[in-house]
C-alpha cells in the first residue's frame, strides 16, 4: 500500500496502471481500492473522493490505450 501526500492524478493513474490491484492512501482523503487498473467506487464514498476515483480512471485509461502511430 502506496501513501501519496500530494494529489497528483497522473502520478497515481501510473501506480494503478502498474500494480493492477490492491490499495492506496491519499492523505487527506482516505483509503482507495483498485483492481483491474480502475480504481472502485463504493457506495459510502463522499463526492470529493468519487471525482477523485472518475479523475484517476479517466488518467488510467489513457496510459492503458496510448498507441504511437508514427511507428505503423
Amino acid at each position: 500500500m502506496r501513501v501519496f501526500k500530494k494529489y497528483i492524478p497522473k502520478q497515481i493513474a501510473k501506480y494503478v496502471v502498474s500494480f493492477f490491484k490492491g490499495q492506496f492512501v491519499l492523505e487527506g482523503s482516505g483509503v482507495f481500492e483498485f483492481d483491474c487498473g480502475r480504481v472502485l467506487a463504493t457506495v459510502k464514498m463522499d463526492t470529493k473522493s468519487l471525482k477523485i476515483c472518475k479523475e484517476i480512471n479517466e488518467c488510467a485509461g489513457e496510459f492503458a490505450y496510448r498507441l504511437n502511430v508514427d511507428h505503423y
